[in-house]
């Protein structure tokens, strides 16, 4: 990613737009943090933020006329917050808090011609910049139009607090002066920039070759620029007056550096924002006062505590991901793009790319649709690619994949019986590693109700190396997908997989691929299901069904059609959140993958129905009352409650998938001829916790009889002498493997195993 990628990305999320408030205010006043100091009534913390933004506190704070409340949010549900009154209250009982630091003196003399806020808050903000700023009047104070507001309003001490923050900054007041245009000839020949305050001097008297002041900058010709002029009636507005002048000393400020006066200035004065601010779930809360009347302390507090600090956030409201991370879509990418910028150095963040699921929820939820899936893949490729990202995050789950891919589970074949196929059955290599039998009983199904041949072919789509940012691997998957179907004579594949769907749909044009729910959708009769159904459940959509509408609609019709009320709930189909497998995620940070898992199966009080294995496995292991929709149609004899089968777990996976190419090749193919691993009949006795520590750790019961097969062909292994169990290591590639066991006359008892990456000394080549 470059940095003009990264510009672009970071434009997509609006979190850091102004609020609604503060886009509406002309001098941007952040509006929200001093709500959020008023609400816990902290006056001091609150009035530093006007003594940051507003010029003069102690008058704008009386007297703005408050567009922000016109943009307030919460009058799309009952009324604005009383903003003026709430600053009113705050500058009323405190003084000035923060003081704004001066910058050197850096020359230019600059004259302002006036007496209103304008020529007041322009001499004010060029005197901080080190501009030698001087105001000269003919009037005998300085105000201008708000001189003619009530003392109860705005009090003599509020005006005389102005004119002692001028002269504190050393802005030269000259008052009482004659101002002609031949005296304005005489006093600005010796000047580098003008300021007129249309507030208290007539446009008679500005130079005779002035134009019209340009609206962005104020310029009117020459070095003279003029603003302000909001007298009266629905006219009087302060806050203009003081905006003006913020932008006249801005364009002064460049006129003096040779600066483009119009340049980037688009953020200035009143703007539009981007900012999306959900209020559902936000209560009615009317004001409880009249905004004429002073607010006492606690009525303040209360008012300020109806802000409901307008944000977007809605991604993270929902993703697991950013919450755990602390992050929303811009600070992610940024770290995501310094992350990979670095040279030297240790790239902290490649644990967080890895950690997202993929499966852009916060994208559909995103108002403009930022691509933070398509951010972390792409940074995961170019990491891989780079060599800067360590390949033990992902490994676990392509090894995974390649076991899949390999004779011991693989199995392409016509329907018995027959040299030609129609179809293909594609189960996916979950479902085959979750539930065999039900692969078993839906392909018998489909061979007995589609009119033509139907093929079955036991493999995975290649989607862990997609998501581990793996092109090479990927696309070796692909190919060889591509070369098994076309081997059948091109029929069209039937898949039970979502993942599978959306990358044979992606990344392969040439073939005919459709859902396994959309065929059985289509048939008039469906298996005679003997399974007890729960009166109410939640249909769990998988994150990769997102797109894939007819397919979520296939799957409610076939609730429907064997008897299944279904509860539709929030934040599913197309905003459906992932398991925790999707993008590895429970490979790269197990405790997130759980905590996702967790968050999707609360997502509604109902026993759950999934169509994903990973879906219905994942749930499972948190407590959730869930099964596939399989196991309703298919249902299994030897199963007592369908909704509480355990997750088989990567060595059950393993087994599950070896077995299930095992079976169908002797029991539909008649074929009896296997090959198995010198270490497979190792009987083991593993306790459940021990099971459940080595589905944590990723050790499969594989690895563990590879390492005692090879001790008793080596007898190389420690004794504990306290307990006589034997503790011993293997290395069968790049994981050195620990297991400690006791032997007993049925089998090896499993107590604990462990692995590391480390190579010790006996183990190097």
């Amino acid at each position: 990613m470059d940095q003009k990628q990264l510009r672009e990305f970071e434009s997509h999320c609006i979190q850091e737009e102004h609020p609604y408030c503060t886009a509406a205010c002309p001098i941007h006043v952040d509006v929200r943090g001093f709500m959020a100091f008023m609400a816990k009534g902290k006056l001091k913390d609150a009035r530093k933020i006007l003594d940051r933004s507003m010029p003069f506190p102690e008058i704008l704070g009386r007297i703005c006329d408050h567009p922000c409340e016109q943009a307030c949010i919460r009058n799309q549900l009952d009324e604005s917050l009383n903003i003026h009154g709430l600053e009113f209250h705050c500058v009323s009982n405190t003084s000035q808090v923060l003081k704004l630091p001066k910058l050197p003196g850096k020359g230019g003399k600059v004259l302002v011609f006036g007496s209103g806020l304008t020529a007041m808050t322009a001499a004010l903000d060029l005197a901080r910049k080190g501009r030698q700023s001087t105001i000269i009047s003919s009037a005998s104070e300085l105000g201008g139009s708000i001189l003619e507001i009530d003392d109860t309003i705005l009090p003599l001490e509020s005006r005389e607090t102005a004119v002692q923050m001028l002269e504190r900054y050393d802005v030269t007041i000259t008052l009482n002066q004659k101002i002609t245009p031949e005296r304005i000839t005489e006093l600005t020949n010796d000047c580098d920039a003008v300021l007129f305050d249309l507030d208290t001097i007539s446009l008679d008297i500005l130079p005779a070759d002035r134009i019209e002041a340009d609206p962005i900058s104020l310029h009117i010709g020459g070095k003279n620029f003029a603003g302000g002029g909001s007298l009266t009636g629905e006219n009087f507005s302060p806050i203009k007056q003081v905006a003006d002048g913020r932008r006249a000393a801005l364009s002064i400020e460049r006129f003096l550096q040779n600066a483009s006066l119009t340049a980037q200035r688009t953020g200035e004065g009143a703007t539009t924002t981007r900012l999306y601010t959900s209020l559902e779930g936000v209560a009615v809360l009317p004001q409880k006062t009249q905004k004429e009347q002073h607010l006492s302390p606690e009525e303040a507090t209360e008012e300020a505590g109806r802000c409901i600090q307008c944000e977007c956030m809605e991604c993270v409201k929902q993703c697991q991901f950013l919450q755990a991370y602390k992050e929303y879509p811009k600070t992610l990418v940024r770290k995501i793009f310094n992350n990979e910028s670095i040279v030297q150095g240790t790239r902290q963040a490649n644990t967080m790319i890895n950690s997202c699921s993929l499966c852009n929820q916060c994208t559909v939820i995103c108002p403009n649709d930022f691509p933070v899936a398509e951010v972390c893949r792409t940074a995961r490729e170019q990491l891989v690619q780079a060599k800067h990202m360590p390949p033990s995050a992902h490994e676990f789950a392509l090894e995974d994949m390649a076991f899949s891919l390999s004779d011991t589970c693989s199995l392409l074949k016509h329907q018995p019986g027959t040299d030609s196929s129609q179809y293909l059955y594609f189960p996916g290599c979950q479902l085959s590693g979750s539930s065999p039998e039900t692969v078993i009983r839906s392909y018998q199904f489909l061979c007995d109700h589609l009119d033509g041949n139907v093929g079955i072919m036991l493999s995975c789509c290649g989607i862990p190396a997609h998501w581990a940012g793996q092109p090479t691997q990927f696309e070796q998957v692909l190919t060889a997908f591509t070369d098994a179907v076309n081997s059948m004579g091109m029929p069209t594949v039937i898949t039970a997989c979502s993942s599978c769907l959306s990358i044979f749909k992606e990344f392969t044009d040439d073939i005919s691929v459709t859902s396994l729910w959309e065929v059985l959708d289509s048939l008039e009769n469906l298996p005679a299901s003997t399974a007890e159904l729960p009166s109410t459940m939640a249909v769990f959509d998988p994150c990769t069904a997102r797109e894939q509408k007819l397919v979520r609609q296939s799957v409610r019709n076939l609730c429907s059609k064997i008897g299944i009320e279904i509860d539709e709930f929030p934040f599913n189909a197309e905003l459906a959140d992932c398991c925790g497998y999707g993008g590895l995620m429970q490979f790269a940070n197990q405790n997130l993958g759980e905590r996702t898992a967790k968050a999707k199966g609360e997502r509604s009080p109902h026993p759950g129905l999934a169509y994903c294995a990973m879906c219905r496995d994942n749930l499972v292991s948190t407590g959730k009352p869930i099964a596939h929709l399989l196991d309703f149609l298919f249902p299994d004899p030897d199963v007592n409650s369908l909704l509480e089968r355990p997750n088989p777990g990567f060595s059950g996976r393993h087994e599950n998938r070896a077995r299930l190419k095992q079976k169908i090749s002797e029991s539909l193919f008649q074929e009896t001829d296997f090959t198995t691993a010198p270490h497979s009949a190792i009987e083991l006795l593993i306790e459940p916790q021990v099971i459940e520590l080595m589905n944590r750790r990723h050790i499969l019961e594989e690895d563990v009889r590879k390492v005692i097969h090879h001790v008793n062909q080596n007898r190389s292994y420690f004794i504990n002498p306290e307990n006589n169990r034997r503790l011993a290591k293997y290395r069968p590639i790049r994981v050195t493997y620990w297991v400690e066991y006791s032997e007993e006359d049925s089998g090896y008892r499993i107590h604990n195993c462990y692995s590391h990456r480390m190579v010790l000394p006996e183990d190097q080549p």
